[in-house]
């Protein structure tokens, strides 16, 4: 997934169409897909739903005691916990930890009813109820939006650094380029070629990929400085 990524459009061209903006809508989504695979699947905040249970953990012994609730990424829910095993992030009537990096709170919602802003306040992964009412009770045998249940819809995930909008905007220009059979940057398999009487040698574009890069001299500098061992995804401690 490679939600909320930033594109600087300074260097597109103006889409004048119908047809040209889908064009380079195209071409900035897949730009968005090849720089977030390349840079090791780590930025970007995606919403996520969660329905909190605020039970206290009650085990300090290494086993998983209450707390558990279920969290809707990736097109899939997951069953996670308030805390790391034996110790809890957060417990108490008023706070509930929500399964990080957490950006930004969208909505909180009770028993179908949207809560107001100002009943609550994020602090990290942490979410206070601030208006007086501690959390409710969780009723994870109800869908989402019946009496006796709640839940949470925020971003998760970690930022994209700032600048790279310009990255993506670059990398959707040239394939922009590709596309319409202009000069283009991105590198073509050829290895050597005679012009004027001049013979050239061409890298392998096939090596540039295999290594997780681009081609392209200032994408590849910031992909070697976040991923410089070409990650596939980012490590996960379980």
């Amino acid at each position: 997934m490679s939600c909320t990524w930033p594109i600087d459009r300074s260097c597109l061209p103006e889409a004048e169409t119908p047809e040209a903006r889908v064009k380079q809508r195209h071409a900035e989504d897949l730009a968005v897909s090849v720089l977030w695979a390349l840079s090791g699947r780590q930025f970007g905040q995606c919403p996520v739903i969660a329905r909190p249970c605020p039970t206290a953990c009650t085990s300090t012994t290494g086993s998983y005691g209450p707390g558990w609730f279920p969290v809707f990424t990736d097109g899939q829910w997951r069953n996670l916990t308030c805390g790391c095993r034996g110790s809890c992030s957060a417990s108490g009537p008023t706070v509930v930890h929500l399964p990080g990096p957490v950006g930004e709170v969208l909505t909180v919602t009770v028993a179908g009813v949207t809560l107001d802003d100002a009943a609550y306040q994020l602090e990290g992964d942490r979410l206070y109820r601030v208006d007086g009412e501690p959390w409710p009770d969780q009723d994870l045998g109800s869908p989402s939006g019946s009496a006796g249940t709640w839940s949470v819809t925020y971003t998760r995930g970690v930022p994209v650094p700032e600048g790279v909008g310009t990255l993506v905007g670059i990398l959707a220009k040239e394939f922009l380029d590709a596309c319409g059979g202009g000069k283009c940057r991105l590198p073509r398999r050829v290895q050597s070629m005679t012009r004027n009487n001049v013979s050239y040698q061409m890298v392998d574009p096939t090596d540039i990929y295999r290594s997780g890069k681009t081609g392209i001299p200032e994408i590849d500098l910031w992909l070697a400085a976040v991923n410089p061992t070409a990650l596939q995804q980012r490590p996960v401690v379980r």
